[in-house]
């Protein structure tokens, strides 16, 4: 049957392996590494308080014991030494139990040794695990600090490139109104030539309109003349 100390030892060991085969490739996965060796951590403060108490547990044993024993080798001492042949049968049997008591003293012994070397053990494990948590502790305000200036300096990029491409379109506004520019001359050159056809000179009507003027002016010509050699003609009142 195993004992405390073995059954902590699989049960923390086992964890830490689980501990080592996760990655840690966030800040909350790392936290929960963190949890899982506190978890472990705890388990093991646990067991050295149990080794503890089995170590003063066996020490009070044997302190009864060797107090039992001392009394017992008196009470022996006494009997074989009052001159009294009848009670020495009760110092053999005193004696039956001093050997007795020799044997539990010795396994009493083994028992504290291995509680002393399984504390000892504890003891190392623990502060073994209190530096690893400090540790884990510390590069976890490292990795989050590093994880908000990431967040940050991806922030401060995304603005950038913002900016960049805000810049960009301002720069290209100058393009945007020569372009503009080109399609008004070309409106306006539509516009003027679609006006120009409107009253153009070559045009069917202005030019049936013009030759009826001319006819006009030419026929008030001719009027105008023959007025003239009218008065030319005409003779001179008498007096």
């Amino acid at each position: 049957m195993a004992s405390l100390f073995d059954k902590v030892r699989v049960g923390v060991l086992g964890r830490l392996h689980a501990l080592t085969d996760k990655v840690a490739n966030t800040p909350e996965a790392y936290k929960q590494r963190i949890r899982d060796l506190e978890s472990a951590l705890a388990d093991l403060r646990a067991a050295n308080d149990e080794a503890a108490g089995s170590v003063n547990g066996y020490k009070r044993q044997i302190a009864k014991l060797e107090g039992d024993k001392a009394t017992k080798q008196a009470d022996i001492d006494l009997l074989l030494g009052d001159d009294d042949p009848t009670n020495d049968d009760a110092a053999l049997e005193l004696q039956m139990e001093l050997e007795g008591s020799d044997a539990q003293l010795a396994q009493l012994h083994s028992l504290l040794g291995e509680a002393e070397n399984n504390r000892a053990t504890l003891d190392k494990a623990v502060d073994q695990l209190v530096e690893k948590h400090k540790e884990m502790v510390t590069g976890l305000s490292r990795i989050t600090l590093n994880a908000a200036a990431t967040k940050a300096q991806n922030r401060a990029s995304s603005a950038a490139e913002a900016a960049i491409a805000a810049a960009g379109t301002v720069d290209s506004i100058d393009s945007i109104e020569d372009q503009i520019m080109r399609e008004r001359d070309t409106a306006n050159a539509r516009f003027e030539r679609v006006i120009g056809g409107l009253d153009s000179g070559t045009s069917p009507a202005k030019a049936a309109k013009l030759a009826r003027a001319k006819q006009a002016l030419e026929a008030r010509r001719a009027t105008i003349a023959a007025t003239a050699v009218q008065k030319v003609e005409a003779p001179a009142p008498t007096g």
